[in-house]
């Protein structure tokens, strides 16, 4: 006779660590990010590390239209923000959010010309700079730390693994060694750390996938991104064979594995994205046919099906 599941209690309580909460601590109530193009180049486009990007970027597909490196900040801040205001009626500002590229893959003064510019906008409340970990040299580090004494700062890293062997199949060009010394040397220096993850690829056992959230808890990250790999239009993957050939993971296995990713990283990290996002025109594989809505209800659903939350396992060997 089968043996009857096991009903585990109600959890009480959020499930994680949500950037709505974290706005409500740090600012008081909701924010919002205006994303920007500062100009900056990628050591992996511009030959320095390769060419033609990692192997699953397509910068463009998540590039709004009014983020165009040759206007000024406040030039594609102005007229993004009607739509947001609307999207958003509650924020009590915004972040600016230099996205596109490496952004400081450059000289130290015009990084420090950029942050200068973004705390001048009306209603900007802090500012995040998504960059790599091997482009943090020491004159850019001095500049980053000046900035966050004089407001909000974050800094994101595209860390993409904690598993060297799918670091090398991305073409990232780094290692989970670079990673831990950049997220060192911010933590030093005073500036929050973010850390984006891809889930689901091919090259890395789901067991090191899932591992990878004590590697950034133990690493002192304050928060993560979670991805899902996607074969994107122009980018380097959706050359390389049939977007239907590549072996990723259905949705609700994403689930399965995001939920025990969560399990294991600390509460006190922030979760800001549980899957990517990628405009439908661009999305070639996976097609789920499901919205992501439904995949964060997984997610959660799968949780609750295990009494659990973030952080519940996240002290066990």
């Amino acid at each position: 006779m089968e043996r009857a599941r096991r009903r585990m209690p109600p959890v009480a309580g959020p499930l994680y660590y949500s950037p709505t909460a974290f706005a409500r601590r740090h600012f008081g109530g909701p924010v919002f990010r205006v994303i920007v193009d500062a100009g900056f180049s990628c050591p992996v486009r511009d030959g320095t590390l390769g060419r033609g990007g990692c192997l699953f970027c397509s910068v463009d597909g998540f590039r709004p239209p009014t983020s165009r490196p040759e206007l000024s900040l406040r030039e594609q801040v102005e007229p993004a923000l009607p739509r947001l205001r609307s999207r958003y009626p509650r924020a009590s500002g915004f972040l600016v959010y230099l996205q596109p590229y490496t952004n400081t893959y450059g000289s130290p003064e015009r990084l420090a010309q950029v942050l200068d510019e973004a705390r001048t906008l009306e209603g900007a409340v802090g500012t995040v700079i998504g960059t790599r970990p091997d482009a943090l040299p020491e004159p850019i580090l001095a500049v980053l730390e000046e900035a966050a004494r004089r407001a909000f700062l974050q800094v994101e890293l595209g860390v993409q693994s904690t598993h060297d062997p799918t670091l090398r199949e991305m073409r990232r060009q780094h290692t989970w060694a670079d990673s831990l010394r950049a997220i060192a040397a911010l933590r030093a220096r005073g500036v929050r750390v973010g850390a984006h993850i891809i889930m689901g690829t091919p090259w890395e056992p789901v067991r090191s996938q899932i591992r990878g959230a004590r590697l950034l808890s133990a690493a002192g990250v304050d928060a993560v991104k979670l991805h899902h790999l996607q074969v994107l239009r122009g980018s380097a993957m959706a050359g390389m064979r049939e977007p239907a050939e590549w072996p990723l993971p259905t949705w609700r296995q994403y689930a399965r594995i995001a939920a025990a990713f969560l399990e294991r990283l600390d509460a006190r990290i922030v979760v800001e994205r549980l899957l990517a996002r990628a405009p439908r025109e661009m999305l070639l594989a996976p097609r789920w046919g499901v919205p992501p809505e439904r995949v964060c209800r997984e997610i959660a659903g799968v949780l609750r099906a295990r009494g659990s939350r973030q952080g519940r396992l996240a002290a066990r060997a």
